[in-house]
């Protein structure tokens, strides 16, 4: 019996530790109070900004597997919170010298429909970055969103850095 206990244990262990975890909610806010400092600072803020909100109503979806080594956090932002059409975009995150560096790599426009999403800009990057681009979408659908006053994003912070595919062409 103390064997098969053991057994037991051992595995739940090896299984925790080769499953990817999920941030914790505090984690999550954090993570995502940074991107939106860059998406209102940074290169994407003309699309996000465009109808000049007090409030941005975002959610977040933090993909460690499709893209090996990478972290790919989601970020989708409601229009007038309406949940049915909305921006999504796509950061790269790592740490650099003591900063959380948010590298945008993609964004699109879309419009949730009965049949699923309807790109209205789409991604770049053809079907694969739509597909996981609209799995990041429905999945960031079943999740809170937060709402951010957008005068509180635009703070400098001394540990966000953010940048753009765009800043490397």
């Amino acid at each position: 019996m103390k064997r098969n206990l053991a057994l037991i244990s051992i595995c739940l262990s090896l299984t925790a530790s080769a499953c990817p975890q999920e941030p914790s909610t505090a984690q999550s806010i954090t993570l995502l109070h940074q991107a939106a400092h860059c998406l209102v600072e940074g290169a994407e803020s003309k699309k996000l900004m465009r109808h000049k909100p007090k409030i941005l109503s975002l959610g977040s979806y933090l993909d460690t597997t499709a893209y090996p080594g990478e972290e790919a956090l989601y970020v989708v932002g409601y229009e007038d919170s309406n949940p049915l059409r909305g921006l999504a975009f796509v950061f790269f995150v790592r740490e650099k010298e003591r900063r959380r560096v948010f590298r945008a790599e993609n964004n699109a426009s879309f419009v949730r429909k009965k049949n699923g999403i309807e790109f209205l800009e789409p991604p770049l990057g053809g079907v694969w970055t739509q597909e996981h681009m609209e799995a990041a979408i429905e999945h960031i659908e079943s999740a809170p969103k937060s709402d951010f006053e957008v005068k509180d994003l635009h703070e400098k912070s001394s540990d966000v850095r953010c940048e753009s595919y765009s800043d490397t062409k």
